[in-house]
Formats: structure tokens, sequence, C-alpha cells
């Protein structure tokens, strides 16, 4: 909260863009600050396209949303994500960097270790993975390029077409 502050009262622009819980990015723009001497928005590069292209959200209401991530976390379990785990764990998985931070793994990671149970490492499979989706979804809606479609539309595809057609002019 005090890195956030002297951010805001330096930047306040970048302040607005980065959320309050992001440690690294607050440290990262109060750094440029520092060794710059210019706002850490004077040095970001434009949001410019490498090319012309039009984004398509297709957004999907949050309790659906919630009742497919655990569907899918259901079948990741059926599917044999515990046992899978523990084969890769023999060939390094845990040494990892990144892989064992993954969604799933890093759950059963932590109950093959004995700090979950397995139904503590299912469920926290569950929160994490709404976590990260909320958190995408934020990152996306605050991307004005961005043409947001509602997934439960009957006309979906039909309305894409229709962005498209409207961004290409």
């Amino acid at each position: 909260a005090p890195l956030y502050a002297r951010l805001r009262a330096a930047d306040p622009t970048a302040a607005q863009g980065i959320l309050p819980g992001n440690g690294r990015r607050i440290v990262r723009a109060l750094e440029v600050i520092e060794l710059t001497g210019a706002p850490f928005t004077a040095s970001l590069p434009e949001p410019t396209p490498y090319y012309p292209s039009v984004q398509v959200g297709v957004d999907l209401d949050t309790v659906l949303l919630d009742e497919r991530i655990a569907l899918r976390v259901d079948r990741m379990w059926a599917d044999g994500l515990v046992a899978e785990t523990r084969a890769l764990v023999g060939r390094g998985l845990p040494d990892g960097r990144t892989a064992s931070r993954a969604l799933g793994y890093q759950q059963v990671l932590r109950f093959l270790a004995g700090e979950l149970t397995e139904t503590e490492a299912y469920e926290e499979t569950i929160r994490a993975t709404r976590r990260f989706v909320r958190r995408q979804r934020s990152w996306f809606r605050r991307d004005r390029r961005v043409h947001w479609l509602d997934s439960a539309e009957p006309g979906l595809v039909t309305e894409a077409l229709r962005s498209v057609a409207a961004a290409a002019g």
C-alpha cells in the first residue's frame, strides 16, 4: 500500500492502470521513474497493433462461467490429472519454474507433498482457476480495442461478423 501511494503521487496515470495488489508492476513503475526521472507512462509504448486486426471478446455470465470451470476441473480429475502429475514428479515437474505453478499441477503437487488432502487440492484448483479467469477478464476489459459480445446471444456469430465488417470499414 505505501508503494502504491508513492506511485499514485509520482505518476497518477500509471497508478490508474496498475492494480494496487500488483506488487511487481508497482515496483517496476517506481524503478523506471527513479532511473529515468520521467513518468512511467512516458516510457510505455503506444498500444498500436502490429497487424491490422479486429479483436472480439466472447463473454459469459459469471455464474455460468463458474459452473463451467467446476465441470472442467471435474474432467481434469476424471481424466487422470493426479496420476499424470504423480508420473511427472519423477521427470522433474516440481523443479520446473512454470509448469509446477500451472493451475491443477500446483494444487496436485501440494496434495502429493501432503500439504493438502485430495479434496482440498480439487477445491483449490477450482478457486484458483476462478481467480485466474477474473484477472483475465479485468485485464481484457481495459482494452478498448476489444468488441465484447455476449455468448448467450442467439446471433453470436452474426454479431461477431458484423463487428469485423464494421471495423474493416
